[in-house]
């Protein structure tokens, strides 16, 4: 996982939307779409987890292939839901960093998560690749995304 130089963007990063999910009520099966329409302030539109300073949610590819893959499920397994799988570097990116997706622009607000203490994993002292991994956003322009697009730090 690249790090974010203090100061800059990690080097060599880089991402193509490779899945869009929309939540409709808490709790239910996502609904995974082509586009999706990115709302200024308020995250997908459709989505339950519209609002606040979580309002997308983005994961690696291969960090979601890892929890399926997981024969002993960590709490956040059933619970983290994403908006957008991206393929490319998975990479930590710190609060503040712009990011351009489609005719969206996104900032991070939240990087991580953080463990719980119910987890099974947790309490076997195992790591979690998704407490470091997954990010949140706020949209900060309106647009359209679609599987496919880009996904690239903003200069």
């Amino acid at each position: 996982m690249a790090v974010q130089e203090e100061g800059g963007p990690p080097a060599g990063f880089s991402g193509a939307v490779a899945g869009l999910i929309r939540y409709g009520e808490k709790g239910a099966c996502g609904e995974v779409l082509q586009s999706a329409l990115l709302r200024e302030g308020m995250g997908m539109e459709g989505d339950w987890h519209a609002g606040g300073e979580r309002q997308i949610s983005l994961l690696p590819l291969e960090l979601r292939r890892w929890i399926d893959a997981q024969t002993e499920p960590g709490l956040c397994f059933r619970r983290f839901r994403e908006n957008i799988l991206f393929e490319g570097t998975a990479v930590s990116l710190a609060p503040g960093t712009r990011l351009r997706t489609g005719e969206a622009a996104l900032e991070i607000s939240v990087q991580g998560k953080h463990c719980f203490e119910d987890c099974p994993l947790f309490k076997r002292g195992r790591s979690c690749m998704l407490a470091g991994q997954n990010l949140f956003a706020r949209v900060t322009k309106s647009g359209m995304v679609r599987i496919g697009d880009r996904l690239e730090i903003e200069p």
